[in-house]
């Protein structure tokens, strides 16, 4: 079972291999949920959940991949708050019938939501041995001028998502260095708090893509493009350089661990490579992005889900 939406390539990638291979699979849009497609969970003593999406029956499930959730386009003539509560009720069916079932997940859902704490992420990290930044999360402007002046170079980032609304138009926040004039401008920092940490020095920014026991371990010359020196994704370069690295045996064991608390089958994890040779952890990403790593350095971490996936317990 794949949860996922329409417009996903990386889930399309996934779909294409587990259809070479043979391997049978439902694939739920999220978005289709409840306005497209209709779903009822019969429960009868003794016997198993039968579940039914679209009026098909879905078959007993080995696997559930829970890629994405998004919500279905409100209709025009519905009121908001009609439509709230039939998206927050669809959600409860249809998530409530994949829990019950008996399968494996990449990732579980309440594993995802956990994840997706970076301070959480951080101090599971440094419990498992990963080094990483000074960090302070904070909305208190005179917190952020003492973090400034204890680190040296800071930057800051959002504490959970970066993608916002502003007069009707997307937005990303990235990652950015605090100059002395952003510490004179912060009137405004205590309405939402971020994460402010020391500016590492960099050698590669450090992309992991893990899946189950497997590492994809990438070196991205970020230093090599000024745009990208801070945050990688910003540049609008589609040449930046890309290595495949073998990472040391005691970080992969730590990088194991760190899935094994969080609970997760299925993660990206941004590092930094100093100028020393240190490996430092910045965050993890729970549902992130790898087709392009495919691409640029011949991984197959498609392959890697759609083996996963089609496993036998």
């Amino acid at each position: 079972m794949i949860v996922s939406t329409v417009a996903d390539l990386a889930t399309d990638a996934v779909v294409t291999r587990l259809a070479a291979d043979g391997i049978d699979f439902e694939r739920v849009n999220t978005e289709d949920v409840p306005f497209g497609q209709v779903c009822t969970l019969g429960f009868e003593p003794g016997k198993s959940l039968a579940m039914e999406i679209g009026r098909r029956p879905v078959a007993p499930v080995d696997a559930i991949w829970y890629r994405r959730l998004r919500s279905a386009a409100r209709p025009a003539d519905m009121d908001a708050g009609v439509y709230d509560f039939c998206v927050r009720e669809s959600r409860s069916a249809f998530l409530g019938g994949l829990l019950a079932q008996q399968a494996r997940w990449m990732s579980h859902p309440a594993a995802i939501w956990q994840a997706e704490f970076k301070p959480y992420q951080l101090q599971v990290a440094q419990t498992v041995g990963l080094a990483i930044p000074r960090t302070v999360v904070t909305s208190d402007p005179d917190a952020i001028r003492t973090a400034h002046d204890a680190f040296g170079s800071l930057v800051a980032k959002p504490v959970r998502s970066g993608h916002f609304k502003w007069g009707g138009a997307d937005y990303s926040i990235f990652t950015s260095r605090v100059s002395d004039s952003d510490l004179e401008t912060l009137d405004q920092a205590p309405w939402c708090p971020s994460i402010y940490q020391e500016l590492i020095p960099k050698k590669f920014d450090i992309r992991v893509t893990i899946v189950g026991r497997q590492l994809f371990a990438a070196a991205i010359d970020s230093q090599s493009d000024p745009s990208a020196s801070i945050d990688w994704r910003r540049t609008e370069n589609p040449l930046l350089p890309h290595t495949r690295i073998d990472l040391p045996v005691e970080l992969q064991e730590q990088l194991h661990a760190l899935m094994n608390v969080l609970g997760l089958a299925f993660g990206c994890v941004d590092m930094v490579l100093t100028p020393s040779e240190e490996f430092v952890f910045l965050e993890i990403n729970p549902s992130g992005q790898w087709l392009w790593l495919d691409d640029a350095l011949g991984f197959d971490i498609t392959g890697a889900i759609a083996a996963w996936l089609g496993e036998r317990p």
